[in-house]
């Protein structure tokens, strides 16, 4: 064993140290997928969100968060889950699903991003037996069809002020400048000939 190499094998410990101790501690991913977004051609768009698996127990609660520019109007869940709405967030709980079961989840919503933007739903699965939720961010991408055009908030083109007082000052003076300039000059050539 050189002496050379010790540092960089100390390194090497410490590194795989750390990654052992903190690696169980990283928070579980749901397994919650946005599969479709239906447009309903009134403005509003059905999210079809599925849950499946994240928790090694039953899933007893699911949270969704929309972002800023999207609002719930309505949601299902599976019979016996009741949900609670609250803007842009909604919050199913009810009797166990399995772990392995797929369950699908539908948010009747209005979108308000840009056609072909990314919008990101933040979503916290509850377990059975489990104090804390575990956390995924699903996204989806937003078509035409799905945008509701009175959610979209555009700013308007900037436009112009204009001149101002000091700046058409000048403007005056120097065409005043250039008239008397054309004047005094016109006056000498005509007292030359």
């Amino acid at each position: 064993m050189s002496r050379r190499h010790a540092p960089m094998r100390a390194i090497a410990l410490v590194a795989a140290l750390v990654a052992v101790l903190l690696g169980p501690a990283a928070p579980a991913l749901a397994d919650v997928a946005i599969d479709e977004v239906l447009p309903q051609g009134n403005g509003t768009s059905v999210l079809v969100v599925t849950v499946e698996g994240g928790c090694e127990s039953s899933t007893t609660g699911l949270a969704l968060e929309l972002p800023e520019d999207t609002s719930v109007i309505d949601a299902t869940g599976p019979d016996g889950w009741n949900r609670v709405l609250d803007g842009r967030r909604i919050e199913f709980a009810g009797p166990g699903l399995p772990p392995a079961q797929v369950t699908e989840f539908l948010l009747t919503s209005r979108i308000g991003a840009e056609s072909g933007e990314f919008v990101t739903v933040a979503a916290e699965q509850r377990c059975e037996g489990v104090t804390d939720a575990v956390r995924s961010e699903p996204r989806f991408e937003v078509t035409a069809e799905a945008v509701d055009p009175r959610m979209t908030v555009r700013e308007p083109p900037r436009v112009s002020p204009g001149a101002d007082s000091a700046q058409v000052a000048l403007v005056i003076a120097v065409f005043v400048l250039a008239v008397a300039y054309g004047a005094v000059s016109a006056r000498r050539r005509t007292a030359r000939r």
